[in-house]
């Protein structure tokens, strides 16, 4: 039987940066710490500042940033794979699937505990972006989609955030049980915010229609195709602007560089978090486009503010935006254009909609996400591994996790 005060692992080469697994990870570690359970996480720690909870110990793994311009880091911890010494540990949840993701597994397998994977981005859609040669030549393969098949094959139980992220999993021949439900946003962005003057802060008039798109600058956020497109919504709504916050990434400089040169586009870099807040309180809409999401994190984000989003009809957006009840999706730019117009210029629809996302919203608390997680953990310690310990067909495995989240809110099958 499961202790009453679990220890758990989470593995994950991302922790502190500013991007959606990042995110997932952290806001996750942070809230399970606060159900009074013992999270124990494994990663690189680059930058600090954070306020943790008592319960939370952080072991850095090291690491170092790949490129100059990315927050990206990686970290081969070879040293420690076939070293364990936390044999308190009652089950290990994997976030990330290369290095730090294999030294979690034979840790695993050497403390005999169970494992749960949670699958956020595939490799097939980031490693030539930083690992510019033989990323993009293996990229064009099914090599990486081989390997992460490969890896998360061993694990108890798979977990995306979202329905159509389980599809894509099961398109590549991932093995059940997959369940997908929200990883869930800090339960700081349902703060109650009234007017904030934030938009004197960035140079954008009180009067403008703002769009805001929120994002690090990489090439599958499409942010260049997004600032030309909205030369289009520009001439149809004259006091519209668009701005652009988050991270650097390998786009960075072209952003830049084209938002300089027009008067309705602003590109104000990584904010901070409390100004980011306020920008998703102030903005008129939000948007995402990209096709390879997790889930969209920070459209939930500007949901709990009140937001409506126009986003990209793709893994992730297409779980996240309720079409024609809290903003609407996309599956091209012309589309994309139209409905940004539309909702600018229709203030009733566009107050109809932002009520709809707050309300949907309180569904992504990480607080009761972290109480689900619970639930699961116990699960797969006392009835999930036992089958996989005793070399039980996967069949059972698949069944049982069916019937058990029946009685969980907000996880499905």
């Amino acid at each position: 039987m499961a202790k009453q005060v679990l220890d758990i692992g989470i593995f994950s080469m991302m922790y502190s940066e500013t991007n959606g697994t990042a995110h997932a990870c952290r806001f996750l570690s942070e809230a399970l710490a606060k159900t009074g359970h013992n999270i124990h996480v494994f990663a690189p720690k680059i930058t600090n500042g954070y306020e943790t909870p008592k319960n939370l110990h952080f072991h850095d793994l090291g690491g170092a940033r790949l490129r100059g311009s990315s927050e990206f880091v990686i970290s081969f911890p070879i040293h420690k794979i076939f070293f364990c010494p936390h044999e308190y540990l009652d089950l290990g949840h994997i976030m990330t699937h290369t290095t730090i993701g294999s030294m979690a597994i034979n840790w695993c397998k050497y403390l005999g505990i169970p494992m749960i994977g949670t699958h956020n981005s595939p490799l097939q859609f980031y490693a030539g972006q930083y690992f510019p040669l033989i990323g993009k030549l293996i990229s064009k393969s099914s090599l990486l989609w081989n390997y992460e098949r490969h890896i998360l094959n061993k694990y108890d139980l798979i977990h995306v955030a979202t329905k159509s992220k389980k599809q894509q999993l099961r398109e590549n021949k991932f093995k059940e049980p997959i369940v997908y439900f929200t990883n869930g946003i800090h339960d700081h962005y349902f703060q109650n915010l009234k007017k904030n003057g934030i938009r004197g802060k960035y140079g954008i008039s009180e009067d403008k229609k703002l769009m805001l798109y929120a994002a690090r600058k990489s090439p599958e956020k499409h942010m260049i195709s997004v600032i030309k497109k909205f030369k289009q919504i520009n001439k149809k709504v004259p006091d519209s602007h668009l701005l652009l916050v988050g991270s650097d990434g390998p786009s960075s400089e072209y952003v830049e560089s084209l938002s300089s040169k027009l008067d309705y586009v602003s590109c104000a870099g990584k904010v901070p978090f409390n100004d980011l807040l306020k920008l998703f309180n102030t903005a008129d809409l939000t948007c995402l486009w990209s096709w390879v999401e997790a889930e969209g994190l920070v459209l939930i984000e500007a949901m709990a503010q009140g937001t409506p989003s126009v986003g990209a009809n793709g893994y992730g957006i297409s779980d996240v935006i309720r079409h024609g009840k809290t903003g609407y999706l996309a599956d091209n730019l012309d589309e994309f254009a139209d409905y940004v117009i539309k909702l600018f210029k229709d203030d009733d629809l566009r107050a109809e909609f932002g009520k709809n996302a707050k309300r949907i919203a309180e569904n992504y608390r990480v607080s009761k996400i972290a109480e689900t997680w619970i639930k699961l953990y116990k699960f797969t310690i006392d009835e999930l591994y036992p089958l996989k310990y005793y070399n039980k067909e996967r069949k059972h495995r698949v069944e049982l996790v069916k019937e058990f989240v029946k009685h969980l809110p907000r996880v499905n099958f």
